[in-house]
């Protein structure tokens, strides 16, 4: 009888524990889709790729003529600094900091370091078009900045499984994954050239979007605003919604900030049969001095993934809801 009893207990354990490899795979294809939504943190979504993109955005010149700031102070003889190392006027020799002017009047006295004083245009008045020229153009000058330059850069995720394959105790479970798998980033990143190496040991240019210039067009927002603060120009920018497969790249997110690239992740022991991503509202923060330099940079990418995978036999599906934010400050 006792020899029974232990079979029979051995059976229930043995089949509790298939029922917990069970759910372990399960949670494994799961991890498909939960690792492609966290990647949006760890930099794969705005991870410049190893491969040229198929993606060429194409820029949509804005029908009113916006002159550069930068041309703009050249033609009246006020350089900004660390852009022009010749053609100087006004007896003003340019520092290589980006930061004030250094006064070479001629005579024997001591140098003294002089900040210009350059009033911003109010406007209140700028179109759309207007707004998101002024955007192209300070992210991509900044972008283009080969000064040595230091970079507060912080990234979080706000994420949560809502629906899952297997129910709540595998949604619970690929919580806790997402909770393990979702770390925030504090960094400071030292720029040389124009690049820097990130804490993950990747090397990143300067600002979002990573893998290519900043190209956006009106039919790309749903609303766009600007206004000067400290004489710094406020933009303030939102993007339309958009959704795309597993394999199809958001326009205007691609564009304006980047985008969560499937193709490129390398998980050999999962498939991922589909991903569905919504892109529900990406917006974006610019300041940009009087020089249109970009000093500061938050960008807010709410997603929804519905999406599914498999291991061997065992599949899984799941939905996802998050929000990565990204913040960098720019010190000149």
């Amino acid at each position: 009888m006792k020899r029974s009893e232990k079979g029979f207990f051995s059976k229930i354990l043995q089949s509790k524990q298939n029922r917990a490899i069970i759910i372990i795979l399960e949670v494994a294809a799961l991890l498909t889709v939960v690792v492609l939504t966290c990647a949006v943190l760890s930099g794969d979504l705005i991870k410049k790729n190893t491969e040229p993109t198929q993606y060429v955005p194409q820029y949509i010149e804005s029908t009113t003529d916006v002159p550069d700031l930068y041309e703009t102070q050249l033609a009246e003889g006020i350089v900004p600094t660390g852009n022009v190392s010749a053609g100087i006027t006004n007896n003003y020799t340019p520092t290589q900091n980006g930061g004030g002017y250094i006064n070479n009047g001629g005579g024997n006295a001591a140098q003294t370091e002089k900040t210009p004083t350059i009033t911003l245009e109010n406007p209140s008045g700028w179109s759309r078009a207007q707004i998101l020229s002024k955007a192209a153009d300070a992210v991509n000058k900044t972008k283009a900045y080969k000064s040595p330059l230091n970079v507060h850069h912080k990234e979080s995720f706000d994420a949560q499984v809502t629906e899952a394959s297997g129910g709540a105790v595998v949604q619970s479970v690929a919580n806790v994954m997402v909770g393990w798998v979702v770390q925030p980033v504090d960094e400071t990143l030292n720029y040389q050239n124009g690049t820097a190496v990130n804490s993950e040991g990747e090397t990143v240019p300067i600002i979002l979007p990573k893998r290519n210039n900043f190209y956006l067009g009106e039919s790309g927002v749903t609303s766009a605003s600007a206004k000067v603060v400290n004489n710094e120009y406020v933009i303030n920018i939102s993007l339309v919604e958009e959704s795309v497969g597993m394999h199809e790249v958001p326009q205007h997110n691609a564009a304006a900030i980047g985008y969560l690239d499937i193709a490129n992740f390398d998980l050999s022991f999962l498939t991922v049969d589909s991903a569905n991503i919504t892109y529900k509202g990406s917006s974006l923060e610019l300041h940009i001095n009087a020089q249109g330099y970009v000093t500061y940079a938050e960008y807010h990418i709410p997603l929804n993934i519905v999406g599914s995978g498999h291991s061997g036999s065992i599949s899984g599906s799941v939905t996802f809801d998050g929000e990565q934010t990204e913040v960098w400050t720019l010190n000149y």
